[in-house]
């Protein structure tokens, strides 16, 4: 019994420690569909004469010089949001995000780090731009290769602002098209929309995109922040990511590199991709279409949802370090001369939390009112910064931690201290039968080590002998077992403190104690760089060193110490708790140090009651 608690707490600790390799390391797409492969394509719908016309008609719009002091720029700033438009390209220049408050009127403090100081209409605000410096296109290209540098992006639009309505229009036509595209901003919320027109002015059919020639429109790129003094170091950047939902099935990716499934890059890494080197990879919909599309960052997220016109598809960049983000594709648009089609898009961005995708202003709400501008949204859209199964009890916590900060010690380091004590108080019952068992446990075990001698060579003859010694000290052998109940309820909320502080903005850069940032791990001295070791040089982390001299005193107090499988956990689970917990968030370093810190406390105690108890005898 004592063996199969034994390998069942090592395989638990061995399947936690894989899950967070995979997931921290490489990202993996854990449980989910793989990626949709490119269906076969089918030819458009026309004669072969109409395809010549099709080559012929398509729009190629061409750089044009343009005087710089033609463009024009104008700013949009709203309670969340300053937004720098310009003339040229009519896009996105600039889009910063800021401190606002939330839909109960507290103040979301956003402008922790890489904030810029920027002036708007005489009022100096604190900002961090989340364009990276390269603003957003929402402009079509024809070519994969040309993607990330739209020709559109080239040509002076004509602009119209309207204050009124905090609108404005940019128009330009190139090539017998005529493109409108239509910005427009809510002062109270994190959303905006885009309208964008394609007229066909030429004299023939336009075949704006099909399936062999797609029209592809890049919304927003890989958003920011970046460091602003420095390059993005790996693990900063392995915390951006691109995500697309099409035909029901959403799928995300890490930003910057191949657009493949974790398993999928084992395949590829060692036969090679199926169909060659894909720079460029086309996704198409087997039905419903494309949803919405976005690129994300460790606490903001950028998405369009297409609202009256869904995409065939989608293109994705797989260039390394690429910043295209993600690409809707379409593959069915055609016009009569004279003719228009208008694409209508809803955009958020903002933080990645369900709260902030919330509409402030009912009207707006589609969800509330089915004429609202933004009718056609998806419900789903706050599913777009995927944060996995524990999402509940992830949002619970960070909640807990919240009204801590605000009716108690404003410190989320508090926070954590306090969100582990009430969860050691809830399952107090529980942890104190544990507690109790393993101090009988201790006070059998000489005993049980003399069956285990006199037995050795009758395993038949040793269970029987040892079931009379539980049956004789009114014990249960299957309450061994309950030694891992709290360890099992304790993984979903372990995983999920992960999560929380891997994405919480609340928790960014927030100090407890001599730790600096609870969402960064808690390196107090890091060595020059070592030749041929590491060109970093090597941190220390204080708080998993105690940790670990927690665990290691918890272990040694709740183990039988004569079971030689329990001697070797007690001083294997530190050392892979080391590995693990060296580069994780310091906030739940500190919650696990806690809870081990009560655990030993509540072993003590335990021991201290029972002391007087006289040694068993067989």
């Amino acid at each position: 019994m004592e063996d199969r608690q034994n390998r069942l707490f090592l395989a638990l600790i061995l399947s936690m420690g894989v899950w967070f390799l995979v997931t921290y390391y490489f990202n993996p797409e854990s449980g989910k569909p793989k990626l949709q492969q490119k269906t076969e394509q089918t030819p458009v719908s026309e004669n072969k004469e109409n395809v010549k016309q099709e080559t012929k008609a398509e729009p190629k719009p061409v750089a044009t010089a343009t005087n710089p002091k033609d463009v024009k720029t104008f700013t949009f700033k709203t309670e969340a949001h300053v937004v720098v438009l310009s003339s040229l390209g009519g896009r996105i220049e600039k889009f910063y995000i800021r401190n606002y408050k939330d839909i109960e009127g507290t103040e979301i403090n956003i402008t922790r780090a890489d904030f810029e100081d920027i002036e708007v209409e005489g009022e100096k605000i604190k900002a961090i731009e989340l364009s990276r410096g390269k603003g957003f296109d929402f402009n079509f290209s024809h070519k994969k290769e040309d993607v990330a540098t739209s020709e559109w992006n080239h040509l002076n639009f004509k602009a119209e602002e309207n204050k009124e309505d905090q609108s404005i229009t940019f128009t330009a036509a190139e090539k017998g098209v005529l493109l409108k595209k239509v910005f427009r901003f809510f002062p109270h919320e994190n959303y905006f929309k885009t309208e964008i027109s394609i007229t066909n002015i030429g004299k023939e059919k336009l075949y704006f995109g099909n399936r062999e020639k797609p029209a592809y429109l890049r919304t927003f790129g890989s958003l920011g922040p970046i460091p602003l003094n420095r390059e993005a170091n790996p693990q900063e950047l392995s915390k951006f990511f691109r995500v697309y939902r099409m035909d029901g099935s959403e799928k995300d990716f890490a930003d910057g590199g191949d657009a493949w499934g974790f398993w999928e890059g084992i395949r590829n890494f060692i036969f090679g991709h199926p169909n060659g080197n894909e720079f460029y990879k086309e996704v198409w919909s087997s039905g419903e279409g494309v949803d919405y599309i976005g690129s994300g960052s460790r606490y903001f997220l950028a998405a369009t949802d297409t609202l009256n016109y869904p995409a065939e598809g989608i293109l994705l960049d797989n260039r390394k370090k690429n910043e295209t983000g993600t690409i809707l594709a379409y593959s069915n648009i055609s016009l009569e001369p004279g003719k228009e089609e208008t694409l209508d898009f809803a955009n958020y961005v903002g933080i990645r939390e369900w709260d902030g995708m919330l509409f402030r202003d009912p009207k707006l709400d589609p969800f509330k009112n089915p004429k609202s501008t933004f009718a056609g949204i998806s419900a789903d859209l706050n599913k777009s910064f995927n944060q996995g199964v524990f999402t509940p009890i992830r949002n619970g916590i960070v909640w807990f931690l919240q009204q801590s900060y605000k009716y108690t010690i404003p410190s989320y380091g508090f926070g954590i201290l306090l969100f582990a004590l009430v969860f050691k108080l809830v399952f107090y019952p529980l942890n104190q039968k544990q507690a109790e068992a393993m101090k009988k446990m201790s006070a059998l075990s000489p005993e049980l080590k003399k069956l285990n001698e006199k037995y050795a060579n009758d395993p038949a003859k040793k269970q029987e002998k040892m079931l009379e010694l539980y049956k004789k000290h009114n014990m249960n052998p299957l309450s061994q077992l309950g030694g891992c109940l709290p360890m099992l309820i304790q993984l979903p909320i372990f995983f999920a403190l992960y999560v929380a502080f891997a994405d919480t903005i609340d928790l960014w850069k927030s100090p407890f104690l001599w730790i600096s940032d609870l969402s960064e791990p808690d390196f107090i001295w890091t060595s020059p760089a070592i030749p041929y070791l590491s060109a970093t040089g090597l941190s220390i982390n204080l708080l998993v060193l105690l940790m670990v001299g927690t665990q290691f005193l918890s272990m040694k107090l709740t183990s039988v110490q004569t079971d030689p499988n329990q001697k070797m956990m007690m001083y294997l689970m530190p050392v892979m708790m080391v590995f693990f917990l060296w580069s994780m968030p310091s906030g739940l370093t500190l919650y696990w140090t806690v809870t081990n810190i009560l655990s030993i406390a509540q072993q003590w105690v335990t021991n201290i009651r029972k002391k007087d108890e006289t040694p068993v005898k067989v």
